[in-house]
């Protein structure tokens, strides 16, 4: 087994601590709350930081749900045994935030370095756990039976030619109401 590198403890306890720190906030109602008064004004007079904070404000169960997740992620990196958990259970989490940090919020939006830092960390957590990651993924679990491996190449040809023609079709539809 290869030798666990310390800059990774440092890095899953400072993960930890943010979470813990981004969740207790989401929780407590400290994180994406903002005026009532938003919801008076147009959705276009909004900048892409107020809109974002309503639209993720607006539920507080989902505001609970993130800030828990979040906990939980952070709980989890706090051990060397559970912190690759955290790392999976994280990764997608992490990148939504650092898509919204970069994508729709204004530039100088200072959270995005902390949300850097925890996707450094679950990345190079899931980075030297890769080898033990592609075995249980790719040679640990079995096949489909030989018998029915052409019905599963028909059923997965299926979904992806019924999406692409849902997909198309809505696309249609969308263009001949729009031209009315």
């Amino acid at each position: 087994m290869r030798p666990y590198p310390r800059y990774l403890d440092w890095l899953r306890y400072l993960s930890a601590f943010l979470l813990f720190q981004y969740g207790a906030s989401k929780v407590l109602h400290l994180q994406f709350a903002l005026s009532p008064a938003l919801a008076h004004r147009p959705v276009g007079s909004l900048t892409g930081y107020e809109l974002t904070w309503y639209y993720y404000g607006y539920s507080r169960g989902y505001a609970w749900v993130l800030g828990l997740t979040q906990i939980v992620g952070g709980a989890l990196l706090l051990f060397r045994m559970t912190a690759v958990l955290g790392a999976i259970t994280m990764l997608p989490v992490i990148v939504n935030i650092l898509l919204i940090d970069l994508l729709i919020l204004p530039p100088d939006y200072g959270p995005t370095l902390p949300a850097l830092v925890i996707f450094s960390t679950t990345a190079a957590l899931l980075w030297r756990a890769a080898p033990d990651l592609l075995r249980v993924t790719f040679t640990a679990q079995a096949p489909e039976p030989a018998p029915s491996r052409t019905a599963h190449v028909w059923i997965r040809t299926l979904i992806v030619v019924a999406v692409l023609v849902m997909n198309l079709v809505g696309m249609a539809l969308m263009r001949l109401h729009a031209a009315k």
